[in-house]
């Protein structure tokens, strides 16, 4: 038995140098995996104004709005098909087909010719796209004209 226990003595002195190493790994690993899935999120979304482009807008303004989706996953469990356009303040009145324009990762670019029908006094005139899957989708808006809508602070 106490061959036993100094054998073990002597196998964890050979090992005990090891250990900052076994812990700085296991403290550094999780973290290392919450950032990479942190990268791999969210479907990528970006509008950018590709023609009618003003410094302001007014109601009765058409305007082209481009938007350039990034597919985050390889596979996605979504179509493209499947991407919500929505508004406030504007009418949709067109919209492309959605071009590939990377395959890898995949990048696709959609444009939409849009009608400014607010003024901002009820609220933004924005465009939005959302696409809802399981692996977090992605949710986008950009604002043409910021609404003028004033919020009440209780009693004044």
């Amino acid at each position: 038995m106490i061959t036993e226990i100094a054998t073990t003595r002597r196998e964890f002195s050979m090992y005990r140098r090891f250990l900052p190493a076994v812990f700085s790994l296991c403290a550094v690993f999780p973290l290392a995996v919450l950032l990479w899935a942190g990268q791999a999120g969210a479907c990528w979304m970006e509008f950018k104004v590709t023609g009618g482009e003003r410094e302001i807008y007014a109601p009765g303004d058409t305007v082209t709005v481009g938007l350039t989706l990034m597919l985050t996953h390889g596979e996605c469990l979504l179509e493209l098909s499947d991407t919500e356009f929505t508004g406030e303040g504007i009418e949709i009145l067109g919209a492309t087909t959605w071009k590939k324009v990377k395959e890898k990762p995949v990048i696709v670019e959609k444009k939409l010719r849009i009608v400014i029908k607010g003024d901002g006094k009820d609220g933004d005139v924005a465009i939005r796209a959302r696409r809802r899957c399981e692996r977090q989708g992605g949710d986008i808006s950009m604002i043409l004209i910021p609404g003028m809508k004033k919020i009440g602070k209780g009693k004044e």
